[in-house]
Parts: C-alpha cells; sequence; structure tokens
C-alpha cells in the first residue's frame, strides 16, 4: 500500500486513508452518480463508488466530528459537525479525477449541527442543531439564509422532508411536523409518544396519497427502543 494512503491518526499512529478512524455518524447516497457518502468521528467524509465499494476520496471537512452528510443531484455535498458549522462542497469531475471542493460555510455557531436534509430537488436545506433549532436556507442562484423554525425545548437530533412537509425529531422526545409555504413553515402537529429522544425519522408517500393532498407514512426510532408508525397528511389541521 503507497504512503500517500496513510494518514495521521491520534496517538501518533497511522490508519489507511480508505478507512475511517472512528465512528461513522452518518451516510448519503447519490444514486445518480453511484455514489456513498460516509461521514465520521474522525472529522472527515469520504466518497465510495458503490458498484466496486472503492474509496475515491477521502475530504478532511471539520474541526470536530462530521454528523451528518448530505447529497443532492447537481452535485453539492452538505457536511454538519459537532463544531457547530454546516459546510457546502461541490463535487468536480468523475472517476479517479473527482474532488469535491469547498465553497462556503452556511452556518457557524457554538452549538453542535446534528442532522442536515434537503429537498430531491436541493432547492431548501435545513440543519438541525443542539440548542432545539433547525436553521433553513434556500436557493436561487445562490444559497441564502432563510430563517429558523423554532418549536423543541431540546436537541433537534434529525430530519425529514416529504413533499411540503418537514419532520424534526427531538430530544424532547417529540417529533414535529411543518409545512412550508413558501419561506414561512407552520407547525401542523407535534406527535408525542416516545418516552426517549427521537434520534431517526424515516417518511415514505402513502398510498391513498391524492393530488389535492400528499398523506406520508412516518416511521421514528428513539432511544426508548422502539419504531413508531405515524399517518401524516399536509391537509391537518394546524395546532
Amino acid at each position: 500500500m503507497k504512503s500517500k494512503n496513510y494518514v495521521e491518526v491520534k496517538g501518533n499512529r497511522t490508519a489507511l486513508w480508505i478507512n475511517h478512524c472512528d465512528a461513522i455518524s452518518c451516510l448519503s447516497v447519490n444514486e445518480e452518480e453511484g455514489l456513498l457518502y460516509s461521514g465520521s468521528w474522525d472529522r472527515t467524509f469520504k466518497v465510495w463508488k458503490m458498484s466496486n465499494s472503492k474509496c475515491l476520496e477521502s475530504v478532511k471537512a471539520h474541526e470536530d466530528a462530521v454528523n451528518s452528510v448530505v447529497s443532492t443531484v447537481d452535485g453539492l455535498v452538505f457536511t454538519g459537525s459537532a463544531e457547530g458549522s454546516v459546510k457546502v462542497w461541490k463535487r468536480e469531475g468523475k472517476g479517479k479525477n473527482m474532488k469535491h471542493k469547498y465553497v462556503q460555510t452556511l452556518l457557524d455557531q457554538e452549538c453542535a449541527v446534528n442532522a442536515l436534509v434537503a429537498t430531491k430537488d436541493g432547492s431548501v436545506v435545513y440543519s438541525g442543531s443542539s440548542d432545539g433549532i433547525v436553521n433553513f436556507w434556500e436557493r436561487n442562484k445562490e444559497l441564502s439564509h432563510s430563517g429558523v423554525i423554532k418549536g423543541h425545548k431540546l436537541a433537534v437530533l434529525c430530519l425529514a422532508v416529504a413533499g411540503n412537509l418537514v419532520f424534526s425529531g427531538s430530544a424532547d422526545k417529540t417529533i414535529c411536523v411543518w409545512k412550508r409555504v413558501g419561506s414561512i413553515h407552520t407547525c401542523l402537529s407535534v406527535l408525542t409518544g416516545h418516552t426517549g429522544p427521537v434520534k431517526c425519522v424515516a417518511v415514505e408517500k402513502a398510498a391513498e396519497s391524492s393530488a389535492s393532498g400528499g398523506k406520508w407514512v412516518v416511521y421514528s426510532g428513539s432511544l426508548d427502543k422502539s419504531v413508531k408508525v405515524w399517518s401524516v397528511s399536509e391537509q391537518m389541521t394546524m395546532v
């Protein structure tokens, strides 16, 4: 193995460049390009070719753990870190010539960024932080900060988007359901029932969903060792 494939890690040791040297905290798939992104507590994100599981690139992204990574269809990659920042990277080239270039820092705060999510077309990006706040950015030609969403008493730990809805899971044991109209986000419902922090949330379109109003099945996982299933509609009455 070539020496360039080794990097310095804690304790004056070296580790293979193709392997993370600390816990892997997040994954994101870009199906169009056949790429898998992995983020780690070792402060890097790595790019893998899914067809052969080869590591194409390793990027030193932050000064603290990478907690979340999101890849969008237009070649942008977003990373959120325990240091409190959200960074944007642009994929350039393909194959062996592919590199991810730093573009900008969207957020730089004291509290950790725990979660990121983007709309399907990448036009809106959300971040959830340990202060219980969700920040979001909208893009025309460039990404610009468009506001904050406040509804949780404790840290936001996970995010999901579906249609015009945004879902935020929190250490306060709840899931907030937000409806987006333009840049305005209104809380439609607060899903309660977990007895521990909500660590992950996933959404799929319900079989009976209609064009007039989306219906969704929401899955939530918690430190209370349970997975709960919820039925949510965009036509729900606001709380």
